[in-house]
């Protein structure tokens, strides 16, 4: 399919772009020690312009050292112009173009991230402390120029700093900064105005702003960032990327959309702010497919599409695209189990992809492997299949043997849970990316220590997954107790007042497949807390999606026993007070209790035989979809 519209070309000023497709700045927290760019931000954005990209955006800068969290850039001092320089050139090398992000984070870097970070937001700046930071932004311009950024984006969206004063809710001065919509807007514009007057006049300016406000005590109105924005432009905005969400409330879902949102979601948003304002936009909303994002060019919704993560999963979705390739498209799930979970968990170096587990790693390359060895790869879901895909780049001779008729594995029982049929589609990519490798597939064969023996391979990899066992309740194996994977798989079904025994992503999941199909007396329990483990904006979203009183929970209760259609359980008050409690149900669902697969006698056979092996995913334990595929590159790439 042609995609006309979506690979045409534009031109900003004096800035012509090769196609309407911007990669926006996400973090990856691949910044070293606040102040250097290593070989991994640089093979990051190499990779991206390489796989055709039109303009890179480099994640957010910090403009000043107040609000200059760990994970972020700094564009404050001299020392940053080489080491930013390093990253233009590459993405200019590899035929892009490349812009940044300038921002001062407000409550952000101090709140979330980084507690050394100074307080600035609008309650407790002075009018010195605005004017120094108004000349932060057009410094941190003059030396984005001069690290050979071909334009600069202003962040005002995301309730960092500019869209605090903004804000009416967050803004509660009185002086000429605050009170007025008039007044909100003077410091944002005096930001404007500064960073126009350190960049070439040929340079065009992107601004990021929120196409809409939301959640919060107070909003912006419509009218008001049509306004705003158009004064934008009269101050030297020349487009601007309209995005979603704040960090003030349950708006966050909206920044990095997960699966609950559908495909575009913000793009009928974003469309009537266009037919509002005099510059061109470019829109954002889990725009995933080059059909989806021709479309919304083609019919004027947008002038360029912010495509994030879908180049996350696959940095050469704009060539693949182009060039008709699109079934070779590995496809973002968005699970966000890696690129936002990883960025607010404070063990992560940098952000991964469930779907592309070399993000970030792109500086390793694929090297050859100059000893091609026979692989035995045991176990068909998702880590074995990327396993034997990375071996087969790499040169080796991987076979996976499954022992159903099919390859897929779990993630092919997840996406039957609502809205994340995606995790279906995905592993039956893997299942076709394998067989266009010429990966040797051998179905329906359980292998035993003595096919070992008898094939004889140089290496075994035992990715068999994980089963489910019976949790050690008295009475689980009572009348109408089901597992969480009968019902989704259609071996069970369900019926009257309904508890779900577990409250992770399988117990949250089973909850909303039996109320969606008509379950409506649906209780989870957990003896933690419902959600406990499911990452920040899947929760959010089990509350956005669901009220209590459609899907109930009861956090704090831990089963110890079941009867007759009636369970006892511990419950812990806010007070930490235990007491002995009973509920009733007609259908008992276990969303506890998956163990590894036995691998002790396919271990044993091997180490006999002095056959290296390695075992991953759920084999190994129990775990995330992302923590099976990022074991698939390690052995992948190792062996």
């Amino acid at each position: 399919m042609s995609y006309d519209a979506l690979f045409s070309p534009i031109k900003l000023r004096g800035l012509e772009l090769k196609n309407r497709v911007l990669l926006p700045g996400m973090n990856t927290k691949m910044v070293k020690n606040k102040d250097f760019v290593s070989d991994d931000l640089v093979a990051y954005h190499a990779a991206r312009a390489a796989g055709g990209c039109g303009l890179n955006i480099v994640e957010l800068v910090a403009v000043c050292p107040q609000v200059h969290a760990y994970l972020y850039l700094g564009l404050y001092k001299d020392e940053h112009i080489a080491e930013l320089r390093k990253v233009t050139e590459a993405i200019h090398a590899n035929g892009g173009k490349a812009g940044v992000q300038l921002w001062h984070g407000g409550f952000v870097p101090q709140e979330f991230f980084d507690k050394t970070n100074k307080l600035e937001t609008p309650d407790t700046l002075s009018v010195e402390d605005i004017h120094r930071i108004v000349n932060e932004f057009g410094a941190a311009a003059k030396r984005a120029v001069e690290a050979g950024f071909d334009t600069v984006e202003y962040h005002a969206a995301h309730t960092y700093l500019p869209h605090e004063f903004l804000n009416a809710y967050l803004n509660t001065r009185t002086d000429e900064y605050g009170g007025s919509f008039e007044n909100r807007c003077r410091f944002p514009l005096e930001c404007i105005k500064a960073i126009r007057e350190n960049i070439p006049e040929d340079m065009p300016l992107f601004m990021r702003l929120d196409a809409i406000d939301e959640m919060m005590p107070k909003n912006m109105s419509e009218d008001d960032i049509v306004n705003f924005i158009n004064m934008a432009a009269d101050a030297g905005v020349d487009i601007v990327d309209l995005s979603r969400g704040n960090a003030r409330s349950n708006a966050t879902v909206y920044e990095v959309p997960p699966y609950n949102l559908e495909p575009g979601f913000n793009m009928d948003i974003i469309a009537n702010v266009k037919s509002r304002i005099k510059i061109p936009v470019a829109g954002v909303g889990r725009i995933n497919t080059a059909k989806l994002a021709n479309e919304l060019i083609a019919e004027g919704k947008c002038d360029m599409v912010a495509v994030g993560r879908a180049q996350l999963a696959d940095p050469e979705w704009c060539n693949k695209s182009r060039e008709g390739r699109e079934d070779e498209i590995r496809m973002c799930i968005a699970c966000t189990q890696g690129c936002y979970d990883k960025v607010i968990d404070p063990k992560s170096t940098h952000i991964t992809c469930n779907r592309n587990p070399m993000l970030c790693l792109e500086y390793k390359g694929m090297p050859k492997t100059d000893a091609p060895k026979n692989v035995m790869i045991i176990g068909g879901g998702i880590g074995g299949m990327m396993t034997a895909e990375f071996l087969k780049a790499r040169g080796h001779n991987p076979t996976i043997y499954e022992a159903s008729e099919a390859l897929g594995g779990t993630f092919v029982l997840a996406g039957k849970a609502p809205k994340k049929g995606a995790f279906t589609e995905a592993a039956l990519w893997e299942a076709k990316q394998c067989a266009r490798m010429g990966i040797e597939i051998k179905t329906g064969v359980t292998v035993t220590p003595e096919l070992i023996a008898e094939v004889k391979p140089d290496h075994v990899v035992i990715a068999t997954g994980a089963e489910y066992t019976a949790p050690a309740i008295p009475g689980i194996d009572g009348a109408d107790i089901v597992s969480a994977l009968d019902i989704l798989s259609g071996k069970a079904t369900a019926h009257g007042e309904t508890i779900v025994l577990g409250g992770g992503g399988v117990g949250i999941e089973v909850a909303q497949y039996l109320y969606e199909h008509g379950v409506t007396n649906v209780r989870i329990m957990d003896k933690v807390r419902v959600a406990n483990g499911t990452g920040m904006l899947r929760n959010m979203f089990l509350n956005l999606e669901y009220t209590p009183d459609q899907i109930k929970r009861s956090n704090k209760s831990n089963v110890t026993e079941i009867g007759d259609h009636e369970i006892t359980y511990k419950f812990t008050d806010k007070f930490k007070k235990t007491s002995v409690k009973t509920r009733r149900f007609d259908t008992l669902v276990v969303a506890l209790g998956a163990v590894s697969r036995p691998t002790e006698a396919l271990t044993a056979k091997c180490e006999e035989l002095n056959i290296p092996f390695d075992v991953i995913g759920d084999a190994k334990k129990p775990g995330m979809g992302i923590d099976a595929t990022a074991q698939a590159y390690e052995v992948g790439t190792r062996i």
